[in-house]
């Protein structure tokens, strides 16, 4: 059944391509039906493609972390496909294309099926990243990405010549020394480029920025999640924390770099573009103290910025110079805005919190100390930006009637997200539980191994 996630899209994408005009409606059905699917599934499930059994075969594994991370990205296709408005008709195929290979990512127990699905994805985001003309930022992802991808297949050759095996949970229980001295690093470059690590990040603020609402929504949030996930799932789960260490140091160094360049960019788009990166790197530092404890933090904060950009990117890229004509939006702006920078009683500071708690438990004082300077940066941006969208002061009266206007269906969607924002704050629970669960099926090593293997 999980295998439908994959195939649905896929199919309906090819039954379609003739009336690529009318698809943009199609997508919210599709959407509910990979989400009502998920919840029908159990929670922890190995699918045998063919009927090869693990490590021979084909394998889609639903685990606790696998699970939950379906969830969290089905949601975000689905929200994005009540958005009609910022998906292109020509990019509605693309949309489809793109939901069916991050399933695909999450769910594979195979690292070169990983592969694969890592360059649909890729593929799909490259174009997605040419929209509104962006030809040079999509080049110059594409060569980094390629670059990425061509280092990751290295590793997963390395892997099959180390262990003898392509198999997640295989290659796990039969790692040794000399694996785990060449082929960390190459995956390590291979998802660089996708987790936005310091100096490969350097494509996202020019694919970001591009104008184009739909790309910086769903490759900030769904696609960001599903490379930490994979990211966590080898470096966890299939390497049992090792070259971690080194991972930590780039995330801080990341955070430092991104948080800086946010501060000094003109362009709202470019700001919010090195926030996520500094974002994914404070993510990547945290995980890398290697508990379940660090893991439950690092997917919260994660799962609160993603929450945060979804909101953030789709206005920025919306609704011109300021609030003028946009008070709700405006509103919702500034919640998303708030949790970002970890304001007191939204879902931001919650996670912050955590995870300086988890610094501290772990015996860690820098990262709290450079935790502390990323939120002084970036509560100089945010509060710029704030003031400025909300008081334009040289906003020319020519430009006061060209400010756009969302309509109410995206202003209804940014409003109930930024709601969640505030749930979130006083009520943690509900994303605690599911970072919970996703730290515990990936630190969970054995029991994974024993899922899929367990029936050899």
């Amino acid at each position: 059944m999980s295998a439908l996630l994959i195939a649905v899209p896929l199919l309906i994408a090819f039954l379609f391509v003739p009336l690529k005009n009318k698809i943009k409606y199609i997508l919210p059905f599709v959407a509910l039906f990979s989400l009502i699917l998920i919840l029908k599934l159990p929670i922890e499930q190995v699918n045998f493609l063919g009927g090869w059994k693990a490590p021979f075969g084909i394998t889609l594994v639903l685990d606790n972390s696998s699970y939950y991370s379906l969830i969290v990205v089905n949601i975000i296709f689905f929200l994005l496909s009540l958005i009609p408005q910022i998906i292109e008709k020509d990019l509605s195929l693309i949309f489809l294309i793109l939901m069916a290979s991050i399933n695909g990512l999450i769910l594979t127990g195979d690292l070169f099926n990983s592969f694969v699905f890592l360059e649909i994805t890729s593929v799909a985001a490259y174009i997605l990243s040419s929209s509104k003309r962006n030809y040079y930022g999509a080049f110059k992802y594409l060569i980094l990405g390629s670059i990425a991808g061509a280092f990751y297949l290295l590793g997963t050759l390395y892997s099959y010549i180390g262990t003898g095996s392509l198999n997640l949970a295989d290659i796990s229980k039969n790692i040794n020394s000399e694996f785990l001295a060449v082929v960390p690093i190459l995956i390590f470059i291979g998802l660089a480029v996708e987790t936005k690590i310091f100096p490969l990040a350097g494509w996202v603020p020019d694919v970001y920025a591009s104008g184009s609402a739909l790309t910086p929504a769903i490759l900030a949030t769904g696609v960001t999640f599903s490379m930490m996930y994979l990211f966590g799932r080898i470096f966890i789960t299939v390497f049992h924390g090792e070259f971690l260490n080194v991972v930590y140091i780039f995330g801080l160094i990341t955070v430092v770099v991104a948080e800086l360049s946010a501060l000094k960019q003109d362009n709202l788009l470019r700001a919010l573009s090195f926030s996520s990166i500094a974002q994914a790197g404070l993510f990547l530092s945290v995980i890398s103290m290697n508990s379940y404890e660090s893991l439950t933090a690092g997917y919260f904060h994660l799962l609160n910025d993603i929450t945060a950009k979804f909101v953030l990117f789709i206005i920025a890229a919306s609704i011109g110079k300021s609030f003028i004509k946009n008070k709700t939006t405006g509103i919702a702006f500034s919640i998303a805005s708030f949790s970002l920078i970890g304001f007191p009683l939204f879902a931001g500071f919650r996670s912050k919190l955590l995870i300086l708690k988890t610094a501290f438990l772990n015996q860690n004082y820098i990262l709290p100390i450079i935790l502390l300077f990323a939120t002084i940066i970036e509560i100089a941006y945010v509060l710029r930006w704030n003031i400025k969208l909300w008081y334009p002061d040289n906003i020319l009266p020519q430009e006061k009637e060209e400010t756009q206007k969302l309509s109410w269906n995206v202003n209804l969607i940014l409003l109930i997200v930024a709601l969640v924002i505030i749930v979130i704050g006083f009520y943690p629970d509900i994303y605690l539980k599911i970072a919970q669960n996703i730290a515990s099926g990936l630190t969970n090593y054995r029991a994974y191994v024993t899922n899929v293997l367990g029936g050899m």
